[in-house]
């Protein structure tokens, strides 16, 4: 396998989470190229990435192995469109909305791309567009961090935790090599063999955080300031570890769920879950990745697994989205 120094990285998407890779990896020497999979056609072009990390500043704070995360970054990074590349050989690292994933799969795969898929992205059944496309190196990322864009090339960015990696399509030795590549001490990863059980764990507290906060239009810190808010979500995390059971992913609780979600509200500096920054900027949400997949999920189970509120909600999610475009 190539140097994980000197082999291509493709970070495909230019939001918040895209930005942030880019930069970290980029400010520790790495052949990134930052890929815009929407939106104007563009050649390449260098462009100067800015990611502000506040929290980051404070004593002890690390990015894991001991290393301490940058405060802020100011980095120049090559930049352009997928439409002008061909040929692709090296990492793609997919950043982008996964309701965008069908469209990059197609585009790589006509390019001719060869290497490994990293998805960077929650949610459920985002790997099945690369499959179906014939990728054979697909990887899974799980999030923990909170990202807002402030600019087009900017962000605003906080790393929660190292976020972990496993395989979907591939070997461990391809696993080994794509964390490597990607991990760096602001934006940091690490192995994880079991993984399904990590995507399960971040699929259902995104599926308390993306509905309940944008109903509410509020931030995540609310299930600390609200106990009949965090009933509400213990009702649905209780709701979805019924397909949990029935599926038999190993390693999960409702208890430890709650807990990682009190914990990351106790952490909360205010800023707006990602589904709510949607709706207000008039983008698609993910929902069909998040309490809709899930809900799918559970109705094709036999016997079938009824969940009223995971969907209920996800549906409700959708109509704001629907009301907001219009307005």
């Amino acid at each position: 396998m190539p140097d994980s120094d000197s082999e291509t990285i493709y970070v495909l998407g230019a939001g918040a989470v895209g930005i942030a890779l880019a930069a970290n990896l980029a400010a520790r020497g790495r052949n990134v190229i930052a890929v815009r999979t929407s939106g104007p056609d563009r050649e390449e072009t260098e462009v100067t990435l800015r990611v502000t990390s506040p929290e980051a500043e404070a004593p002890g704070e690390t990015g894991g192995a001991g290393e301490s995360a940058p405060a802020s970054l100011i980095v120049p990074v090559r930049s352009v469109s997928l439409s002008r590349l061909n040929n692709l050989s090296g990492l793609a690292a997919v950043t982008a909305k996964s309701i965008a994933n069908p469209a990059i799969a197609a585009a790589l795969r006509e390019k001719g791309f060869t290497g490994s898929v990293v998805l960077l992205q929650n949610g459920l059944g985002v790997e099945r567009a690369f499959a179906a496309a014939g990728f054979t190196e697909i990887y899974r990322a799980v999030l923990y961090l909170t990202g807002e864009k402030t600019a087009d090339h900017a962000v605003r960015f906080r790393s929660l935790g190292s976020c972990p990696v496993g395989v979907e399509r591939g070997a461990a030795e391809g696993l080994q090599h794509c964390v490597a590549a990607l991990h760096t001490p602001g934006f940091p990863f690490h192995a994880d063999p079991a993984i399904q059980t990590s995507i399960w764990k971040k699929a259902i507290i995104n599926c308390v955080f993306n509905t309940l906060c944008p109903l509410l239009e509020t931030d995540n810190g609310i299930f600390i300031r609200n106990p009949e808010v965090t009933a509400i979500a213990a009702t649905l995390v209780r709701e979805c570890m019924t397909l949990v059971h029935a599926k038999g992913i190993p390693g999960l609780t409702q208890e430890a769920i709650m807990d990682q979600i009190l914990t990351i509200s106790r952490g909360s500096n205010g800023q707006l879950i990602s589904t709510l920054q949607d709706i207000r900027h008039g983008r698609e949400t993910e929902m069909a990745y998040l309490n809709l997949e899930m809900a799918r999920v559970a109705a094709e189970m036999t016997p079938e697994v009824e969940l009223p509120l995971t969907q209920m909600l996800g549906r409700m999610v959708e109509l704001k989205a629907a009301e907001s475009h219009r307005d």
